[in-house]
């Protein structure tokens, strides 16, 4: 036993005396360091949206990373440079100095490390784009125990521009159609006497609670009424004619221009107006008399 630890004190002191690295046994953190990124040091932009940031790493003296925090307002894209000054022992050709960005989230959005295609690279550069408002950190890092170095971080943002949309009304409200000519005067024939409207009584006998249903509506009477607009539309001639009576005309009625062979169909019907599309010109229309019948 006593020569075993007299064989490990001399090879200690060999490798004192040679002067040969003393690897660090822990793990670059100081054993109070719980939750780093909580305490993450801020990164304040100026005026143009730029900042910088400065640091120095040491594996050996517990100083393995360090993180900051920087806020977007808006949404934005964010230029970030790292730039590394390497340790001076120009034979350690493994050394790389990582970094990564997370998100609000947490979530790693770009990163740099021994296992990206800048490794070993002393300038680092990323461009994220399309970045949310909120708050990200960026966590700089050794990795390799014998590792120290300098680096310094430049940050510049581009905030979003914000569209305004400039409202056009009232440009893109639809112009109201011409409206029909209402008469000074009724159209309505002289001797035209409206059909009275028809009585309805109930009738309830003793042991029929239910009331004897009345009769039909008689059928409507002939109706003439007067052109007051003709318009040319797909298909053909849309003429605007007054309902000429009381109960005045309906829809699918079947009409004629007086004095012409002209037919058409009734639709569209209003309070006042109806309409029909004929095949004919508005010169042929307007050469009649003006007057149309209608009937079922």
């Amino acid at each position: 036993m006593r020569r075993v630890v007299l064989v490990l004190a001399a090879s200690a002191a060999l490798g004192a005396a040679c002067g040969g690295p003393q690897v660090p046994p822990h793990n670059g953190y100081k054993a109070d360091v719980k939750k780093p990124w909580k305490k993450a040091k801020d990164i304040k932009l100026d005026d143009k949206g730029e900042a910088k940031a400065d640091g120095s790493l040491s594996y050996g003296e517990y100083k393995r990373a360090h993180w900051y925090a920087l806020d977007l307002p808006q949404t934005g894209a964010l230029d970030l440079k790292l730039d590394i000054t390497p340790p001076g022992d120009a034979t350690n050709d493994d050394f790389d100095l990582a970094w990564e960005i997370l998100d609000p989230g947490s979530r790693v959005i770009s990163k740099s490390d021994l296992e990206e295609s800048d490794a070993h690279e002393l300038a680092k550069v990323k461009k994220l784009v399309d970045l949310v408002p909120g708050h990200y950190l960026i966590h700089v890092y050794l990795q390799g125990r014998m590792d120290t170095a300098d680096f310094s971080i430049h940050v510049a943002y581009h905030p979003t521009a914000k569209t305004e949309v400039k409202s056009d009304f009232p440009a893109q409200v639809a112009f109201l159609p011409a409206l029909s000519m209402v008469p000074i005067q009724d159209e309505a024939p002289k001797n035209y006497k409206p059909t009275p409207a028809a009585v309805v009584t109930h009738v309830i006998k003793k042991g029929h609670p239910d009331p004897v249903k009345p009769p039909p509506p008689p059928p409507v009477a002939g109706v003439t009424a007067r052109i007051l607009q003709v318009n040319v539309v797909s298909g053909g001639t849309q003429i605007v004619i007054g309902r000429g009576t009381e109960s005045g005309a309906n829809d699918k009625m079947h009409g004629k221009i007086n004095g012409t062979s002209i037919s058409f169909t009734v639709a569209g019907c209003s309070p006042r107006t109806c309409t029909a599309v004929v095949t004919a010109t508005p010169d042929q229309i307007k050469a009649s008399s003006g007057d149309v019948s209608m009937s079922n």
